[in-house]
């Protein structure tokens, strides 16, 4: 079931009590206008809440709530009297009730979670035929994703807890007028999948081709005018649970990953701070959705850290390190005879390798590929020298050493791929031993020479995904 009929089933229930759901992601991927097209189709109630104190929020609440029933503004004394007069919008049918941005109600009022919990409870429907279908709405994914965990008060009485992610690069590419694959390969290193990005804070301004990428991406993010150019900045300070006084650490890991510190070693090497000292504040940056941990699908206690967002990628690995260079001289000349290399090297690669994971976990037809697999990166030393392995399948061992490798593949944006890309994927596989001898050779890129589409002709453990594959193939 997708996002949107997830949403529809919930706000559709038949059921003849009042129910709760989470819906929660980063900012500006589309849930609040996903919510408020779903609730207008139902003449339900949509509250967006902003910062500020409880009378405040209470104040604002209700002039809505009294405009949306047309009776004039309504005085609440607390979040309970509101929580009872929105619950009582379902007295008579079933209709959508949103509270967006709750991070700001919870942050100004700690019990709006108890006391939902209580109106949602078993005491709270004795003689009550409400059918609200109440939604809680955030950004603050560790936040939100607290409310039902643990001993919190609403575990247990949410009946919909859907985490939206931005979409995938297949949909992104849906956006651009050009159908260069090209061109949508490079956006996507650029903006993700982040449909806000795509649309309100580039002026609804995308390349059109690959010529018109260097004028794009200079007026729309480079230059020191564009609202993207500080995006990154201001998604981190919008997330209660990494602003504030720790907010230094967080930005200096994520520079430390997107420059190439992808271990907790090499990370704590960056940032200056011994590994058990660093691991809250890795793990919080994972929580609200920044970090990614790859688990090493073949080798235990390995794991590797990437970021969950190709923007953030880019800002860190372009924008961050050259911001008075992009402010002090022309943003054309930089980009030019600086920063277009530093793109393809330190962004396109990791977020092609990225694209090439999510092509075998999602696309991918196969047959050695299962859900129960363990998809992700890997290494593996060959004659002494360490080779990084972009994309392992292993299945599904109870140990790391127990498990078969399916395939092994790498992953190059912006690289003509040659039989010695081949070669280096076949000696990593030797050196892998057994586990790995019946094991496909992928080899992910936007460039092949001859010779190595030849021999994947000829050979049925090679396979080549080239752009038009990883787009529209399996």
């Amino acid at each position: 079931m997708d996002t949107r009929a997830a949403v529809d089933s919930f706000l559709d229930s038949t059921v003849e009590r009042p129910t709760l759901g989470l819906i929660y992601g980063r900012r500006r991927i589309g849930k609040s206008t996903m919510l408020v097209a779903a609730t207008d189709r139902r003449s339900g109630f949509y509250f967006e809440a902003t910062r500020g104190g409880i009378p405040a929020q209470l104040d604002s609440l209700g002039r809505e709530l009294g405009e949306h029933l047309g009776v004039g503004p309504l005085a609440f004394n607390s979040w309970s009297d509101a929580i009872d007069a929105l619950v009582r919008l379902g007295d008579r049918r079933s209709v959508p009730v949103v509270l967006d941005e709750f991070g700001h109600i919870l942050e100004a009022d700690p019990t709006v979670d108890s006391q939902l919990a209580k109106a949602f409870g078993p005491g709270a429907r004795r003689g009550r035929t409400s059918q609200a279908r109440m939604v809680l709405c955030g950004s603050a994914m560790a936040l939100m994703r607290a409310l039902t965990g643990g001993e919190a008060p609403l575990r247990g009485r949410a009946s919909l807890e859907l985490v939206m992610q931005p979409d995938d690069f297949r949909v992104a590419a849906t956006r651009l007028t050009s159908s260069d694959l090209a061109v949508a390969c490079r956006t996507f290193a650029v903006i993700g999948g982040v449909v806000g990005y795509a649309t309100d804070m580039v002026g609804f301004d995308l390349p059109t081709s690959r010529r018109d990428f260097d004028r794009w991406i200079i007026e729309r993010v480079l230059s020191p005018a564009a609202t993207l150019h500080h995006e990154a900045v201001t998604l981190l300070a919008e997330d209660p649970t990494v602003s504030g006084p720790g907010a230094a650490l967080h930005h200096g890991i994520l520079s430390a990953i997107a420059n190439g510190s992808v271990t907790a070693g090499q990370i704590s090497g960056k940032v200056g701070k011994p590994v058990s000292n660093l691991a809250p504040a890795l793990n919080r940056l994972i929580a609200a959705g920044f970090v990614l941990r790859h688990e090493d699908p073949i080798r235990a206690q390995r794991p590797l850290y990437a970021l969950n967002d190709p923007f953030l990628q880019f800002h860190y690995a372009v924008l961050a390190p050259h911001t008075s260079l992009l402010r002090d001289r022309n943003p054309a000349d930089t980009w030019n005879k600086r920063l277009a290399a530093t793109f393809d090297s330190q962004v396109r690669g990791p977020v092609f390798e990225e694209q090439a994971r999510t092509w075998v976990r999602r696309f991918s037809s196969d047959t050695s590929v299962s859900v129960r697999d363990h998809i992700g990166p890997s290494s593996v030393t060959v004659d002494g020298t360490p080779v990084e392995l972009d994309v392992v399948v292993a299945g599904a061992g109870e140990t790391h050493a127990q498990r078969a490798v399916h395939m092994i593949g790498e992953a190059k944006a912006g690289e003509l791929i040659r039989t010695s890309h081949l070669r280096r994927l076949q000696a990593a596989r030797s050196a892998l031993g057994d586990r790995a001898v019946d094991a496909s050779l992928a080899l992910f890129g936007t460039q092949f020479d001859t010779d190595v589409r030849r021999e994947a002709d000829r050979r049925s453990d090679v396979e080549v995904i080239d752009l038009e594959r990883l787009y529209t193939g399996s």
